[in-house]
């Protein structure tokens, strides 16, 4: 019995079972005190699991609300957008892609853990949430940005970055937030350091950003605006391989063209959802 408690494990689900299934085995009956320790002991493991298995339910609970309040906060800022449609959830959905092709081929390995996969999944949707300081007339133009106008439409990076910090500060577990932050903030940088708001290059910027400007870019690209028809998938890729090693990260930008197909695959899904089929 008291080998049995000491290799009790609470590490996964089933490395609890196990422990709990070997005490379970040692069914002591002595009819003395051995035996009453030994019920003792059985009672307070199951209701020790039984704590453990409702923290872990509430643990999911909060975490698929919490996502739910990401794509609220994150429609809220698109609505004011005519021109978006479904870009956060499209390019949440890119950002995942990316990131389990760039960990099946082994690449960032020491980054992409899946923490942090799952961190940059969660707060994809935040990336634009600094476009609540831009004003309807420049999101919404028919044309061509002035170039005043487009020093204010570049704003939004560093207003997300804002925000999204404003929010941390109010956690103790800032957890997917800095994530959020980063993709907020860094999203536009390039490459070739002809970015904004930091001129960041190369690897200085972000993994993360460099993942998401792929993303956000081809999205665009394949996306109807009021000032252009949207691009084919074809020519959309043409355009990020064209980009590689200048705007984008040539590593990413080729992974992202060689998945064509399954990239193609989630437009058309989102295109159905979007039109309620």
């Amino acid at each position: 019995m008291t080998v049995s408690a000491r290799k009790f494990a609470y590490d996964n689900d089933e490395a609890l079972e196990i422990s709990v299934e070997r005490l379970k085995k040692l069914d002591i009956v002595t009819g003395d005190e051995i035996e009453n320790l030994y019920e003792s002991l059985s009672k307070t493991i199951a209701e020790t699991v039984g704590y453990l298995e409702d923290v872990e339910q509430k643990g999911e609970e909060i975490a698929h609300m919490q996502n739910g309040l990401i794509y609220v906060l994150a429609d809220l800022v698109e609505s004011r957008d005519k021109n978006t449609g479904d870009h956060v959830r499209k390019t949440a959905a890119y950002v995942a892609l990316i990131m389990n092709k760039m960990k099946e081929k082994g690449l960032h390995a020491d980054e992409l853990t899946d923490e942090f996969m799952k961190d940059v999944a969660n707060s994809a949707p935040l990336h634009d949430v600094g476009k609540i300081v831009v004003s309807d007339t420049i999101l919404n133009k028919p044309e061509r940005l002035t170039d005043e106008e487009y020093e204010q439409m570049k704003m939004h990076t560093t207003a997300g970055s804002r925000i999204i910090a404003s929010a941390m500060s109010l956690v103790s577990d800032s957890g997917y937030l800095e994530e959020a932050k980063n993709l907020a903030t860094y999203h536009h940088e390039r490459w070739d350091g002809k970015g904004y708001p930091s001129g960041l290059s190369g690897e200085d910027i972000l993994l993360s950003a460099r993942i998401m400007a792929v993303a956000d870019v081809f999205d665009a690209l394949v996306s109807r605006r009021s000032y252009k028809e949207p691009f084919s998938v074809e020519k959309a890729m043409s355009i990020i391989k064209e980009g590689a090693g200048t705007q984008f990260d040539p590593e990413i930008a080729k992974l992202f063209v060689d998945s064509v197909e399954e990239v193609r695959a989630v437009t058309v899904r989102h295109e159905s959802m979007s039109m309620g089929e």
